[in-house]
């Protein structure tokens, strides 16, 4: 595979930097990923160290070298963190409530996939044009797929960064999926915190992906979208990468069965159909507590289950 990465991060204006991003390599794969601790709750930079570091510790011990299922292996890698993220929480000695946005992305033999939950985004660029970006969880975002808000009029809505999904809190997420994509020359995949997407419509940050060296131009992106914003300037983070290899002759893995919203009881439908006699993903956490289940069971030896759960995935 032949592609430049870039990642980089910014504190802004605000006293921390609750943002996270990081990446890893294998021979035929890379993921990517960035999270955005929330700032209303203590611990944001927890959490969003937490999803970081769970997905990809999750991808670099994998033991075979085709993920057959990406789109799943996200989605799980996702809920496994939102389960360590709680945890996290209540293992601690001071009263915090960790909470995280996040968008993840694996590029395998030329195609890419991508899962997020919340506000952060994925770009996909190609010939000097946006061809997609994911579609937020929040309030205004429903009301911009509803013909009701431009573009422009989320970025000034009072109700701007009111989410409706997120990582840590009391409800388990859904991940929301992109279809299986073939990557072409040129492609430019853009994953970013809400500091830049705010700062930079689709057609401003498309300049800075023109340099030859992608670090360059990533960083100058962030650091222009510091000065735009200056006081009123969030954390800013991403992860970009530009294909620079061929399109891939290997067949597609998915096609176009995968849904584009996976929740936790899809995964257990998963796990029916494909793993009847061993597949079991952990019971859905009590009302009371989410350190452990019906049985008594502490919530490592659940998580335990989703890792083992993952792997059968797996070629």
């Amino acid at each position: 595979m032949k592609y430049q990465i870039a990642q980089y991060s910014l504190r802004g204006a605000r006293p921390h930097n609750e943002d996270r991003v990081g990446y890893a390599e294998r021979d035929n794969a890379i993921l990517m990923a960035v999270a955005d601790g929330l700032g209303g709750h203590r611990g944001g930079d927890v959490a969003a160290e937490l999803l970081v570091q769970t997905l990809l510790h999750v991808f670099q011990t994998l033991r075979h070298p085709v993920i057959q299922r990406p789109s799943v292996f996200l989605a799980l890698g996702i809920l496994q963190a939102h389960r360590a993220i709680i945890a996290r929480g209540q293992a601690s000695d001071l009263p915090i409530e960790p909470r995280t946005t996040c968008v993840a992305c694996l590029v395998q033999n030329g195609y890419a996939y991508w899962a997020h939950v919340g506000d952060s985004r994925l770009y996909h660029f190609r010939g000097g044009r946006m061809l997609l970006r994911t579609q937020d969880h929040t309030t205004v975002e429903e009301l911009h797929q509803g013909g009701l808000l431009s573009e422009q009029e989320m970025l000034e809505h009072p109700q701007k960064s009111h989410l409706l999904n997120c990582l840590g809190g009391p409800t388990t997420p859904t991940v929301s999926v992109g279809v299986e994509t073939l990557l072409q020359h040129g492609d430019t995949l853009l994953l970013c915190t809400d500091g830049l997407w705010e700062a930079f419509s689709p057609e401003e940050m498309m300049p800075y992906f023109r340099p030859p060296a992608l670090d360059a131009g990533v960083e100058e992106m962030l650091f222009a979208a510091v000065r735009k914003k200056q006081r009123n300037s969030d954390n800013v983070s991403a992860v970009g990468l530009r294909w620079e290899d061929a399109p891939t002759k290997s067949p597609p893995l998915q096609g176009g069965d995968t849904p584009s919203q996976i929740n936790e009881d899809m995964l257990r439908e998963e796990a029916k159909h494909h793993l009847p006699h061993v597949a079991k993903l952990p019971p859905k956490p009590s009302p009371v507590s989410e350190t452990a289940d019906d049985s008594g069971r502490p919530l490592e030896s659940r998580i335990q289950e989703i890792e083992d759960f993952l792997k059968k995935f797996e070629k």
